[in-house]
């Protein structure tokens, strides 16, 4: 066997460490909101904070996925219709001659907080009526990703989370 001295076995070293590093990183990056959603996780982590629950962190792969919705809802005239896929969403549509923005998007589902009833931990009423708020605050969830479309005058916003919110049988949080 070859001897290859203390570089030799250094630049080996090295060499190992880099391609599993590469290969199979330890830490992963966080991924980070393209210019268009600036601001949507903040949003939604104001709304978390307001109850003490944990942030989210920015997810590219949901933003994938949601865009991916957005973008077919586009053909359909911008229907506001949700999809089959396994993670939470939220959808906001919009229509006026300003453009809408990541923060109004948000806001929009957080507005259903007036039909929740934070002593039972559900809605007042049906589900419906406060669905998109309770997966905003979903204390289990903990990645978004977001993509919106436009049809004109039009926009489709799409939010998907994971773990999906809203399970049938659980409530969004615990209690402090």
């Amino acid at each position: 066997m070859q001897n290859f001295g203390t570089y030799g076995i250094l630049i080996m070293g090295l060499s190992f460490l880099l391609f599993f590093h590469y290969r199979f990183p330890m830490v992963s990056q966080d991924d980070k909101e393209p210019a268009n959603m600036a601001g949507i996780t903040e949003r939604h982590n104001y709304w978390r904070r307001e109850l003490g629950l944990p942030p989210l962190k920015w997810s590219n792969q949901l933003a994938k996925v949601a865009q991916k919705w957005a973008d077919e809802l586009k053909k359909k005239g911008c229907k506001m219709e949700h999809s089959t896929n396994k993670y939470g969403e939220n959808i906001y549509w919009y229509k006026g001659s300003k453009r809408s923005t990541p923060q109004k998007a948000v806001d929009a589902w957080a507005k259903e907080k007036e039909n929740f009833n934070f002593e039972t931990l559900q809605c007042n009423g049906h589900w419906t009526k406060c669905g998109h708020y309770t997966q905003l605050i979903w204390e289990d969830t903990k990645k978004v990703g977001c993509g919106v479309a436009y049809c004109g005058d039009e926009e489709i916003w799409v939010c998907n989370y994971e773990p999906a919110g809203n399970i049938v049988g659980q409530k969004p949080f615990r209690k402090k």
